[in-house]
């Protein structure tokens, strides 16, 4: 049996989450960067952190490390504008609704009728969906940001402790690569997040618009669909049932989900 086409963005999603990736590897980059060009300056044949007592005749060395931290996060957080992040999101969340507008048109050809044809901005032409897209951004917005602060502040912690515990550049070394893998993880999750819950929350309005009042929940059929949703593959739901789908949650809802819905007409 042929497998059906696949009502999941995953080249928008991964795409998303490489943008992220650049942005994580340019922090890292600089961390990097300090950790050789100024750092090295208090260590020990690249090993341990100069002591109070090894370092004497420049009793001001601990509050030089603060500053070079203090500055390294300045660089670290000027990599990236509002504008170019703004830019990023509405990209992103474009291409989610625009992605959905196609998949609509291709089962429900009567959405087109309502909805007009699309140009360049998708969301021209119907103010909810609009004000709903904007939100995303915004949201989508805030959420980098949020994970650039962590990525600094927790950055700066493990750099202290290594420097309090006496460790030294390889140490500092590690961390960087440690802390930066914990970042692409999250970045990860929100572009995979994000995709099915704008994805979902969108197709669920279109549809509905279009007249439907049921679903199929759909899987992407893989390895990593989570058992659950592996049982609710293929089933039919009412939207706005509280007991249906995934505890009330429709496909692409539920954290890291990637699965779809289609509409029943």
């Amino acid at each position: 049996m042929a497998r059906r086409r696949n009502g999941y963005p995953l080249k928008i999603e991964r795409s998303y989450y490489r943008g992220l990736a650049k942005l994580i590897r340019e922090w890292q980059k600089i961390a990097f960067r300090v950790a050789d060009a100024q750092l090295r300056h208090y260590l020990i044949n690249g090993t341990k952190m100069l002591t109070d007592a090894d370092n004497s005749r420049n009793p001001e060395w601990t509050n030089y490390v603060q500053q070079t931290l203090n500055l390294m996060s300045v660089d670290m957080e000027n990599t990236v504008t509002d504008q170019i992040l703004h830019d990023m999101t509405m990209r992103f969340v474009y291409a989610v609704n625009q992605f959905s507008a196609n998949k609509t048109r291709v089962h429900q050809a009567n959405v087109q009728m309502k909805m007009g044809p699309y140009a360049l901005n998708p969301l021209r032409d119907n103010a909810k969906l609009r004000e709903y897209t904007w939100g995303k951004i915004l949201e989508n917005t805030n959420l980098i940001k949020t994970m650039q602060g962590r990525y600094i502040d927790q950055l700066k912690g493990d750099i202290y402790r290594i420097v309090n515990d006496g460790g030294g550049l390889t140490d500092i070394s590690h961390a960087i690569s440690n802390r930066t893998g914990m970042a692409l993880r999250h970045a990860d999750l929100i572009a995979t997040d994000q995709t099915g819950k704008i994805l979902a929350q969108i197709d669920a309005y279109r549809n509905k618009q279009a007249g439907s009042t049921r679903y199929i929940w759909r899987s992407m059929e893989d390895k990593r669909v989570r058992l659950k949703h592996r049982e609710l593959d293929g089933k039919e739901f009412k939207y706005d049932d509280p007991n249906g789908g995934d505890n009330g949650q429709l496909p692409g809802e539920p954290i890291r989900c990637r699965c779809y819905q289609e509409a029943v007409d």
